[in-house]
């Protein structure tokens, strides 16, 4: 955590001198998890290095929208929005517990973000042609032939994958299900069916990976320092993303979380409700689901075909 200090004037003209330190006390108030400290110190470090560069003793209003503007300037929409709250809530805080009188960056607006995806989907041919290339004769084929099997038909993230035991796969009858931890949950509150399919591709890579505790990860590192312990999910987004590109599928647009569109936008193709598209994403508001219902609409869309073939094109 950067030490700079800033001045921030309050209502009387008198100047209290605050160090940014005090956002160790905000953040400990707050209670957050552990991935969103990281987040809100980050948020911090970049308005305290703000401050310091364009020499801000006395933050005002019009400081913050500078600052807003800055934001909007150097990073994508999501970011940007982070970075503003974390401000305003840090201010905010200062101003409750009595460091500063008024908070310049209350009611200050952010950025629009877009409810169309940024990530694209994969055709049924593209996700085909990617599973073809894992190599089937080695254990770390096996393993990312497994996971990409199961981000793509069950519509899982990165972090539900990384978070899953052996012991969160189980039988119901003749349904496997898989325990889930999603984004932002502290416990595995939420499950998934698993396609028999992919069931046979997940329990050839435990055979091939040898005997191992029911509450290991289900999908164990290869690295020689982390060697069967748990994955992080910078290792899954890269196994997705190495197998992607050799499948000449290498695009910005095209990443881990492509998968998870793929599921939902195959599954509505060929006949899955909305409600069961979002049963399967854990979307607590159907409304978020139904963005794939309106891409894939989007996308079937001829209206240009119809107009170019009038046009003579």
């Amino acid at each position: 955590m950067t030490k700079a200090a800033a001045r921030l004037a309050n209502t009387d003209n008198q100047i209290t001198t605050i160090d940014f330190s005090l956002a160790s006390r905000w953040i400990n108030f707050a209670q957050v998890s552990a991935s969103s400290v990281q987040a809100y110190e980050k948020g911090i470090k970049r308005l305290a290095e703000y401050f310091s560069a364009a020499n801000i003793t006395a933050p005002t209003r019009a400081d913050l929208i500078s600052y807003r503007d800055y934001l909007g300037r150097k990073y994508q929409p999501t970011t940007a929005n982070l970075y503003l709250t974390t401000a305003k809530l840090f201010l905010g805080f200062l101003h409750v517990e009595g460091f500063i009188s008024v908070n310049p960056a209350e009611h200050l607006k952010g950025f629009k973000i877009s409810s169309n995806h940024k990530k694209a989907a994969l055709s049924v041919e593209q996700t085909k042609a990617v599973i073809k290339n894992f190599d089937a004769d080695k254990l770390q084929g096996i393993r990312d032939k497994a996971i990409y099997a199961l981000m793509t038909a069950c519509g899982l993230r990165c972090v539900e994958v990384q978070r899953a035991n052996i012991s969160d796969l189980y039988k119901v009858g003749d349904v496997y299900r898989l325990q889930v931890q999603g984004k932002g949950h502290t416990q595995k509150d939420s499950a998934v069916n698993v396609p028999a399919g992919v069931v046979k591709l997940i329990n050839a890579y435990l055979s091939a990976r040898g005997v191992v505790e029911v509450d290991a990860p289900l999908f164990a590192s290869l690295s020689n320092r982390n060697f069967g312990g748990r994955l992080t999910t910078y290792s899954i987004s890269r196994i997705i993303k190495t197998a992607l590109r050799k499948s000449n599928l290498d695009s910005p647009r095209l990443t881990a979380h492509s998968l998870r569109h793929s599921a939902a936008t195959v599954a509505l193709k060929n006949g899955a409700t909305l409600r069961e598209v979002q049963q399967l994403l854990r979307h607590v508001n159907i409304a978020v689901t139904t963005i794939y219902l309106h891409e894939l609409d989007a996308l079937q869309n001829q209206a240009s075909n119809l107009a170019a073939s009038a046009f003579g094109f």
